[in-house]
């Protein structure tokens, strides 16, 4: 068995996982998390990368791999952080990737997180045993990611699958990203509150399970409008199951429900209900668990060690320089991060 350890940068804490792969088997051996030292910069915080990866080495015996997973923008080449939204540090000039391999002796490499989270859950989580497959992140943003023919699908810069950034209502309100009406900006937690008359997200949840209206109708309303998305992607990409993870995602059917009605409305070039529309399984440790399983089949990819049978060209880092555009999106869910419980998960496929 080879052993891979995933690093998932969230702007509260930095958690870790220890992924086991043999014979096409996946496991979780083990995680944790430790706080993100943003108050020290962007050295503090490779420095605390340095030593969760030195830690997990010591106790399990040396990783094969190392994948990172980081919530903004990144350069796949130079192996840096060009920007995180959420974690409001310098990174320029700070060699991320080269600091961690160096100082534990393997591959390593960036993933976004949203990647990772749909990477995770197509290995090991909801939608394992899919060809293809779109996860989606519903948190303080929106993000996400592609799988076609079983292989995480990056594109020319690492930023396909930003689901969050398709316009959907060319006069709606500017997102983040510059755009206008983009997914993002009716779907985020943020948006969400203010339709319910909530402070957060979580409030606007409990509100409507509690048979609160105008509750009931905001989370239909955000639904509604992801729900265009899908459809658009479900007609395009014809997948097997499209995962919803983060925190807003705990809505279930308050929010999944509209977003099914949408796709029986506007899919006609496919059967929509063929499509699974699933919660995620791997909670807020598929960040972790993806960038391992990233980490492992990147560096099969290009040769190193490991080799995952599933690896492949488009699952390795892309070659482009400028990767990774989730800026307003990952899996830390809702209004805050939550710690998360040790794993013990095992899958095939």
């Amino acid at each position: 068995m080879t052993v891979h350890l995933g690093l998932d940068l969230g702007g509260t804490f930095l958690k870790w996982a220890i992924v086991g792969h043999e014979g096409g088997e996946w496991r979780c051996i083990d995680s944790g998390s430790a706080p993100t030292p943003a108050d020290g910069g962007a050295s503090a915080i490779v420095a605390e990368l340095i030593g969760c990866a030195r830690e997990a080495s010591a106790r399990y015996g040396p990783v094969a791999s190392i994948g990172i997973a980081v919530p903004g923008r990144y350069d796949a080449i130079r192996g840096t952080v060009r920007f995180t939204p959420n974690i409001h540090v310098d990174w320029s000039g700070v060699p991320v990737v080269a600091a961690v391999s160096e100082a534990v002796g393997v591959p390593a490499h960036l993933v976004n997180d949203a990647r990772a989270f749909t990477l995770a859950e197509l290995r090991l989580g909801a939608g394992r045993g899919a060809a293809t497959m779109v996860g989606i992140t519903l948190g303080t943003g929106v993000g996400g990611g592609i799988a076609v023919a079983g292989r995480l699908h990056l594109g020319l810069d690492g930023a396909a699958g930003e689901v969050g950034h398709l316009t959907i209502d060319p006069d709606g309100p500017r997102c983040g990203c510059g755009s206008r009406g983009c997914v993002e900006t009716y779907a985020q937690a943020q948006a969400i509150a203010a339709a319910c008359g909530t402070e957060t997200a979580e409030e606007a949840v409990e509100a409507a399970r509690a048979g609160d209206g105008r509750a009931m109708a905001g989370l239909a309303e955000a639904g509604r409008y992801l729900g265009i998305a899908v459809a658009g992607l479900v007609t395009l990409l014809t997948p097997d199951v499209v995962v919803f993870g983060g925190g807003v995602a705990n809505a279930g059917e308050l929010l999944l429900g509209p977003v099914r009605d949408e796709l029986r409305s506007r899919v006609h070039m496919t059967s929509p209900e063929s499509v699974r529309l699933v919660q995620a399984e791997l909670g807020t440790l598929a960040g972790a668990i993806g960038a391992a399983v990233f980490g492992a089949e990147a560096s099969a990819a290009r040769g190193g060690a490991g080799s995952p049978e599933t690896a492949g060209p488009s699952a390795a880092a892309s070659g482009r320089s400028d990767a990774g555009s989730s800026e307003t999106a990952g899996t830390e869910g809702g209004s805050a991060e939550a710690e998360p419980s040790p794993a013990a998960v095992a899958v095939t496929g």
